[in-house]
């Protein structure tokens, strides 16, 4: 045999063992059945067993070696943190020989498993024979040891300054260091809850009460809860900001010599604080809620502060729990025996702050009575109304003719609020009401109530 005949006699005998390798392939797969899992991949790295600070919105990429039926691909797969589903999004490429999953907004420092059982997923009975399985921990992020003690461990203090430039404090309880931390990035925070205290100014019980109900609806990590000390001479520290009487829930100013603060401008200081979203970037919801006292304190910021138009990109709320006294934008008032509204003829100064615009707190200088009605009716407010709260005894006033227009108890105050707005504010008003039954003045057994803790959790 010549050399040219040589060379074409094995180029023709490779060139059939070239089809008949790929031949070969191709029926035992047919005889065979089988699928195989090319390769799996992680935002287009390849994943690999126990892979660390994965981010918390990502893309896994698994290739097969034949057309997966995308029904029975979902049916196998699975993407877990413990024993819970994850939910995810798929996109089927290549005619489904690849297939793309997207999740997004898994939690931080948590291990997850994905991975594909075993059995017949892809198209004319091809079945996976070995199932695939993958655990992979995400990132850490920023991380804080919360702070839930209820004790002076939990204790901020804010920062003012007097007329005369010298230095005055303000008292709060937090479950992170914001203040004391000004450098840290907040990012794991998408929620702030604002706690306030009633006239026992108990902040510390306060604090705890909304600990306990956030921490039971797993809504603690992700929230910064501060409760705010409104404190008099007895307990306020040396230099601290004090309001001796009840008008702290009024938005009056401090009664510190040569102070001009008012109890309002502490929440606003808050208020700009927690919103830098340089701070905290993944802020989205501010709540503010208050009890009896508190929740006076609570009505009347909703409509008086300023700070929220400041922060358009932020969804403030505020709830008022069992309160008494109300702000209303004009002389009307509820006379629950006829069922209607009315303008009183014999009560002098029921159109006064805290119960009307008149005779306002400073806070208020240079702010006309249409824009609070506009602010008052367009923020987000909700009565939260303990069913119970119905006593006519104890600290409800029952002497003062502007008190007692409001309503004949607590309870009525807060349904006759909520029906004024729905009377006259019918389609534009921002305002809710949420019963709570079997429950009387109770701080703790409103915001530990199933009835807030499902208001709640409708901003996680």
């Amino acid at each position: 045999m010549n050399r040219k005949k040589l060379i074409k006699s094995i180029q023709l005998l490779f060139l059939s063992s070239l089809v008949l390798y790929f031949t070969g392939c191709n029926e035992d797969d047919a005889v065979s059945g089988s699928l195989k899992v090319i390769s799996v991949k992680l935002n287009d790295a390849p994943l690999e067993n126990n892979m660390q600070n994965v981010p918390l919105s990502s893309t896994f990429e698994i290739v097969f070696s034949a057309i997966v039926d995308p029904n029975k691909f979902e049916s196998a797969f699975f993407l877990m943190a413990g024993a819970e589903n994850i939910p995810y999004t798929v996109e089927y490429l290549n005619q489904s020989t690849k297939v793309l999953i997207n999740v997004e907004d898994m939690a931080l420092a948590t291990e997850y498993t994905i991975g594909l059982d075993s059995g017949n997923i892809g198209l004319e009975g091809k079945v996976l024979t070995t199932g695939v399985a993958y655990t992979f921990t995400t990132a850490a992020g920023n991380v804080k040891t919360p702070c839930l003690s209820a004790s002076e461990d939990c204790i901020q203090q804010l920062s003012f300054m007097d007329n005369a430039d010298q230095p005055l404090s303000f008292e709060v309880y937090a479950n992170h260091d914001f203040v004391d931390d000004p450098e840290f990035v907040w990012d794991f925070i998408d929620k702030v809850v604002v706690v306030v205290h009633g006239a026992e100014r108990n902040a510390d019980e306060y604090y705890g009460y909304m600990l306990n109900a956030l921490e039971s609806v797993d809504m603690e990590s992700t929230t910064l809860v501060i409760a705010p000390h409104y404190q008099d001479d007895s307990t306020a520290p040396t230099d601290g900001l004090v309001w001796n009487d009840s008008r702290w829930r009024e938005g009056a100013n401090a009664g510190n010599a040569n102070a001009s603060i008012s109890s309002f401008t502490v929440l606003d200081t808050l208020v700009n604080r927690f919103s830098n979203l340089d701070k905290f970037p993944n802020l989205k919801t501010v709540l503010i809620a208050g009890h009896s006292s508190g929740a006076a304190y609570t009505q009347h910021y909703a409509l008086a502060n300023q700070v929220e138009d400041a922060h358009p990109a932020l969804n403030f709320q505020y709830v008022v729990a069992n309160n008494q006294y109300f702000y209303y934008p004009d002389g009307q008032r509820y006379d629950e025996g006829a069922g209607t509204f009315y303008e009183p003829m014999d009560c002098a100064g029921y159109t006064y702050w805290p119960y009307g615009y008149e005779f306002a707190v400073s806070y208020l200088d240079g702010v006309d009575a249409a824009t609070l009605t506009a602010q008052q009716v367009s923020r987000n407010t909700i009565y939260l109304l303990g069913s119970d709260d119905i006593s006519t005894t104890g600290t409800l006033n029952t002497t003062d003719c502007q008190a007692t227009l409001l309503g004949s108890n607590r309870f009525a105050r807060g349904e006759n609020m909520f029906t004024y707005m729905e009377t006259f504010y019918t389609s534009t008003h921002n305002h809710r009401k949420i019963i709570v039954p079997n429950v009387a003045h109770d701080a703790n057994g409103m915001f530990n109530s199933s009835e807030f803790k499902q208001y709640v959790m409708e901003f996680e």
